[in-house]
């Protein structure tokens, strides 16, 4: 095997590094530039690793610090993002290697993953579950045939809600927020902490934060983010204090319509008996820890998982 390093990001040069991320990762350009946003930096002195062959980055193996409550203990933990090995390396035992040296950092991982990292994890122990699905609602079902496509119209349209009301994108409205969320995450045994600190980086620091929008509907709050791909209007629904259901679906159709929205995307609990569309997509969900007990919590209790806890909402 050739000679190899693996380092912190933190170590190498940012222009190295970016130049790297833009030829290996297809994110939008302010997605992109701003990986310090994306891996958050700075709420823990944990930073994603790259592999280093003759001084040239050729394997990268991302995350996200985030706070699990289990069984009533707050735990530190990471979401695996952004594994990545150069197709010229690849099959070559420098994914696991990776992936095990990223182990190292915290003691307890989660992941939504594709089938080759699976693979990967799999081989290292870690226990996973199909029990998430990506869903789509289309609106414009022509669109789905590329030749019918053309130019999406960005406007967006905000008056005539009907049941919906649109609130501020700041602090106030996030207050509310985080106030159900801690509701929520008092009957959880498992559970992700979307704290003060969270939000804040995940929302007012956000990159994209003016294509993010607020609703609420009585003690109902909605984050979406409206994006446009391949000549498609995508809203997808990153976050709600309920579960996900056909009512707030709903609540989001004449929104939808009147901003000529192609297709509504977001994730939805898998129910024991599924009927699947072509365009729905069962998740990867991977988890791993080095303390049995926990472990085990993770595997069968984690329910609420939303677009906007990984990198789905924006890969």
């Amino acid at each position: 095997m050739i000679k190899f390093h693996i380092k912190k990001i933190s170590e190498i040069n940012s222009d190295q590094l970016l130049s790297f991320y833009q030829k290996s990762f297809n994110y939008e350009k302010s997605v992109l530039d701003n990986f310090k946003w994306r891996y958050r930096s700075g709420f823990a002195d944990m930073h994603p690793l790259v592999l280093l062959i003759d001084n040239k980055i050729c394997g990268h193996a991302g995350l996200i610090p985030i706070d699990l409550k289990i069984n009533d203990k707050v735990e530190r933990s990471i979401w695996f993002t952004d594994l990545f090995i150069e197709k010229k390396y690849r099959s070559q035992g420098y994914g696991k290697i990776l992936t095990k040296e990223w182990m190292k950092i915290c003691s307890t991982q989660i992941t939504l993953c594709n089938e080759q990292s699976l693979n990967v994890f799999k081989s290292l122990n870690w226990s996973f579950n199909n029990n998430f699905l990506r869903k789509i609602k289309f609106f414009n079902f022509l669109k789905v045939v590329p030749a019918f496509r053309k130019l999406a119209n960005t406007n967006i349209i905000l008056n005539d809600l009907g049941d919906l009301k649109l609130e501020e994108v700041n602090d106030d409205t996030l207050k509310k927020i985080i106030h159900e969320e801690e509701k929520s995450l008092l009957k959880k045994t498992v559970g992700i902490i979307r704290d003060k600190s969270w939000f804040d980086w995940r929302i007012n620091k956000c990159p994209y934060k003016k294509d993010i929008y607020i609703f609420s509907y009585e003690n109902l709050y909605i984050i979406v983010h409206i994006k446009v791909r391949n000549d498609l209007k995508i809203l997808s629904l990153i976050y709600s204090t309920k579960n996900i259901n056909e009512n707030i679906i709903n609540l989001l159709f004449r929104f939808a319509k009147k901003n000529k929205i192609d297709y509504l995307s977001y994730i939805s609990k898998r129910r024991p008996i599924n009927l699947n569309f072509p365009w729905e997509r069962k998740l990867n969900f991977a988890s791993y820890s080095a303390n049995n007990f926990s472990k085990n919590f993770l595997d069968k209790s984690l329910e609420d998982v939303q677009f906007i806890d990984s990198d789905l909402d924006y890969i």
